[in-house]
């Protein structure tokens, strides 16, 4: 049998100290492709490849894509735990995640805070700053002509870019002044970080024997003096490369506009806005609590779970304390990110329809309130999600946030031994050296794993996976001391459901592992007949019958009928009928 493994690279510079001194490591990782989030997201998933202080993202990539092309292209061969049979792997890398300057970094782009071509999918371009203050240039990075009709952007081509490197390197051989290879790099918008610190060697290095090496090296394999992934089989640096919505919206857009708010209020509108979080409903956030006065009062360093529930507060905590224009702003922003953070896609064609069109009029709304915008690289960044969300899934298949943990983790000795363990207790065979068979762990070792939650953690795995899974839906009860269980609040007719049954009153009705249904919240229903439409209802209460042989439930709730859009919420509002 022949397994096609998709893999996603990961890499950013992380500290290898685990004290507050900053010691830069440039660290690589892998995970499959195509699992959930919830599976994709735990660290046992999650592959360490190497890491280094002192060698570059390039320098360090430069073996693992030598190998990866080998094995794309040679396929090996390994035992399949679960058939339980030997298998034909050929592995492919299906995209490379990280932060923009890392994404630039693999794509020979320019960092794109400094650049006049701040764009690694297309060809953004001003010739000079001044041009940045033009109204052609806004216009170009909205995607849109001078009569505001959407254009689609001329696209990097990554064939192009190789090109324009090995053109570069052309003119350095050619004995051409260092003016004149500047403006090449700035004319066609490439910046090959390790060819570019190779040729800053030649110009400044006088030893001999250095620039002897360097053109060896050119004479047996050129491509060793240029960037690894132009060569990585199957792999387009300007497509494979998607937008990546922890450091684009979350680290980017959110934490931008925040500031922006947070900075311009007075210390009596502050202490409003924590009073306003701190008396915020989170009952339906699956968090545990809102940290107020750290939120208002560290708004300049928080993180990117921070800014999650900063969008999801927002129009409840805030919109009363600024202006007409920036509330346009963050409603527009708030309607965006419902869509940019769903994890299921029922028709793609339609979501990337809606996510083009909320994100043209998130930014129109932007640009309108103040152009200057436009020097925040990300916000053009966030016109190509849709481009990225048809080629690779629902966003959260490739946001970095797992991967992000590994600060001050990065030692290879430590994930090599790591890894080691993790294979063992997995029930990973091995090759026995002494008769060439295959060892497989005794099941005492496997029980170390399977039945130690202690242990489960330690390797990153979520221990929840072993236990029995409960057989959805079903209702919880309330605690035996909770006065949930007065029979008295009953509502009338109840009986004539099931006359011999004892009706008690439900805490909640699971659904599924992430849905449930309680008390005092709103929820959709699907209308009965085939033309009806859904409507929303506010749940009052919640009744069940806890009988194996005949469980039933009994929710009342009351008809909302919806009202128009608020003008100043930016939402719709439901009204009990």
């Amino acid at each position: 049998m022949i397994r096609h493994v998709p893999l996603n690279i990961y890499s950013d510079d992380t500290s290898g100290n685990l004290s507050k001194q900053w010691n830069k490591h440039i660290s690589i990782f892998m995970s499959l492709a195509g699992l959930p989030p919830h599976i994709s997201n735990q660290e046992y998933n999650t592959l360490f490849v190497a890491t280094s202080n002192i060698a570059t993202a390039l320098e360090l990539a430069a073996p693992v894509v030598e190998e990866l092309n080998i094995l794309s292209t040679a396929g090996f061969y390994t035992f399949d735990y679960s058939l339980q049979e030997e298998v034909f792997v050929l592995p492919v890398v299906l995209m490379f995640m990280g932060d923009s300057p890392m994404h630039a970094e693999i794509t020979s782009t320019m960092h794109p805070n400094v650049s006049l071509q701040p764009c690694r999918f297309c060809n953004l371009k001003a010739k000079n700053k001044k041009e940045k203050a033009t109204g052609a240039y806004v216009d170009k990075f909205l995607g849109q002509n001078t009569n505001g009709i959407l254009v689609k952007p001329e696209l990097r081509s990554w064939i192009e870019t190789k090109k324009n490197a090995y053109h570069t390197w052309g003119l350095v051989q050619k004995g051409a002044p260092t003016s004149h290879v500047q403006r090449s790099i700035l004319e066609f918008g490439i910046k090959d970080v390790l060819n570019q610190s190779i040729i800053h060697t030649i110009k400044e290095n006088q030893d001999t024997k250095v620039i002897y090496n360097i053109k060896r090296i050119q004479n047996e394999s050129l491509e060793k003096l240029f960037n690894p992934f132009y060569d990585l089989k199957g792999f387009d640096g300007h497509k494979d490369t998607p937008v990546e919505i922890l450091h684009v919206i979350l680290l980017g857009i959110a934490k931008y506009l925040y500031r922006d708010i947070i900075s311009g209020l007075t210390v009596e509108k502050k202490d409003e806005l924590v009073a306003r979080l701190q008396s915020f409903d989170i009952s339906n956030l699956n968090i545990p609590s809102i940290k107020a006065k750290y939120l208002v009062q560290h708004y300049s360093s928080l993180v990117g779970k921070d800014f999650k529930i900063i969008i999801q507060a927002a129009p409840f905590v805030f919109f009363t304390l600024i202006e007409e224009s920036r509330r346009k702003i963050w409603i527009s922003l708030c309607n965006l990110c419902s869509l940019i953070f769903q994890t299921h896609i029922s028709c793609l064609e339609n979501y990337v329809e809606n996510l083009n069109s909320f994100t043209q009029d998130f930014l129109i709304k932007l640009i309108s309130s103040n152009a200057q915008w436009v020097n925040k690289p990300k916000f053009h960044i966030l016109l190509h999600l849709s481009q990225s969300v048809a080629r690779f899934g629902p966003a959260s298949l490739f946001a970095t946030e797992k991967f992000e943990s590994y600060n001050g983790v990065d030692i290879a000795n430590s994930f090599m031994n790591f890894s080691a363990i993790r294979y063992c207790l997995s029930g990973g065979n091995c090759i026995s050296k002494t008769n060439v068979s295959i060892v497989s762990p005794s099941y005492q070792v496997k029980n170390l794993l399977l039945k130690n939650p202690t242990i489960q953690n330690l390797l990153g795995l979520d221990s929840h996976i072993f236990k029995v899974k409960p057989r959805y839906p079903f209702f919880k009860k309330p605690p035996l001391s909770s006065t949930d269980y007065d029979i008295s609040t009953t509502p009338r007719g109840i009986k004539s459901i099931s006359p011999n049954s004892d009706w008690i009153n439900i805490l909640s009705f699971e659904l599924d592992a992430h849905q449930s249904i309680k008390a005092n919240s709103f929820v959709s229903i699907k209308g009965q007949q085939v033309n009806q439409n859904n409507f929303i209802a506010f749940i009052i209460g919640i009744w069940g019958v806890d009988n194996i042989s005949n469980q039933k439930i009994y929710i009342h709730c009351l008809h909302c009928e919806m009202l128009e859009v608020d003008p100043f919420y930016g939402m719709r509002c439901g009204m009990p009928v």
